[in-house]
């Protein structure tokens, strides 16, 4: 028994080593290779490639394993680190790597078989400590505080927003406008950065997810079951926390108004995730065309309010129950 469980670990390792010559292997470094380059080079559009950035790893780390896999994400984070060190953009490497790394993460997780909210919980909280040592390594070796660092990379960002906006035929007034007002602005984001980075890092995950299995169930892979996601709802007592976190903006107190809207930003996101599941419930009941909802869902992406209404949609759902006033669609019959 015990020459046949060590005959199996010795074919095991033989079938891996043997994957580093297959097809799949390069094809995975050059895959994952140009997701990195297009996160870190192209214009406008490296902001979307990097919220994939994690997908090619998910995909060939599930499907070659985790040597190779891991393999795949540590040759192709090289092979970018000296394109970006020498095209002067090595700053996008910690990006690069952090987001790759969850690629591998969430591969894991799929295969320990977790809920839906753990799945997202768990590859959020190891990213946001990731990020934490990052600042707090950056602070230590520029030597300041880790909030004047955060403070300097949000300056930074909004200044290249304002050239930007210059390019693009902006009105004068509002350029004027965003220049007369640089250091509250700064001071505002500073402010909701915690909620900022939680927000931002659960959307990555959680659109990761929803990729990541509809790719695995088109190529044939197994993936992880988490139920009818356009059922999903978010816990009943988190209702509480933003009532309380609302009514905690009243306060005379600049620090409990800080940790409130921050609490407030986090819960209308969860809300926002629920406004979502109600959508996907309609589409899917009503038999929605599939490039109908893609068109829908880049532009509620695209309109900042039709995201508010969807979030407080979320949240009156919570008494109102949208999903029974859906009734599946009637076909017709000759």
């Amino acid at each position: 028994m015990a020459a046949s469980g060590q005959d199996q670990r010795i074919q095991t390792l033989s079938k891996e080593r043997g994957a580093f010559f297959k097809n799949i292997f390069f094809t995975g470094i050059a895959v994952s290779s140009l997701a990195f380059l297009a996160a870190s080079l192209i214009p406008m559009l490296g902001a979307f490639f990097f919220i994939l950035t994690p997908l090619p790893i998910i995909y060939y780390y599930s499907k070659t394993g985790r040597i190779q896999g891991s393999a795949i994400f540590l040759i192709s984070f090289f092979l970018v680190a000296v394109v970006l060190t020498f095209s002067g953009s090595a700053a996008n490497l910690p990006f690069i790597l952090i987001t790759g790394f969850l690629g591998i993460i969430l591969s894991e997780i799929f295969h320990r078989k977790y809920s839906i909210e753990k799945t997202v919980v768990y590859p959020v909280t190891v990213i946001l400590l990731l990020w934490c040592s990052f600042i707090v390594f950056e602070s230590l070796s520029a030597g300041v505080e880790p909030w004047h660092l955060v403070e300097d990379y949000i300056g930074r960002n909004i200044q290249e927003s304002i050239q930007l906006y210059a390019q693009l035929d902006i009105p004068a007034e509002q350029i004027d406008l965003l220049k007369d007002n640089f250091k509250q602005i700064t001071s505002f984001f500073a402010n909701i950065f915690p909620a900022l980075v939680l927000v931002s890092a659960s959307f990555i995950v959680w659109l990761n997810i929803l990729a990541a299995r509809e790719i695995f169930q088109r190529t044939g892979m197994w993936n992880p079951d988490f139920g009818d996601l356009s059922r999903w709802r978010a816990p009943d007592r988190l209702i509480w926390l933003l009532i309380a976190a609302g009514g905690s903006l009243l306060v005379p107190v600049s620090l409990a108004r800080i940790i409130s809207l921050n609490l407030v930003i986090v819960c209308l996101f969860v809300y926002f995730l629920q406004g979502l599941s109600i959508i996907s419930f309609l589409f899917k009941t009503r038999n929605v065309h599939r490039s109908f909802r893609i068109l829908s869902y880049c532009l509620i992406f695209a309109q900042q309010y039709i995201i508010l209404l969807i979030a407080f949609v979320g949240v009156f759902d919570l008494w109102v129950d949208f999903r029974k006033f859906i009734k599946p669609a009637t076909s017709s019959t000759p």
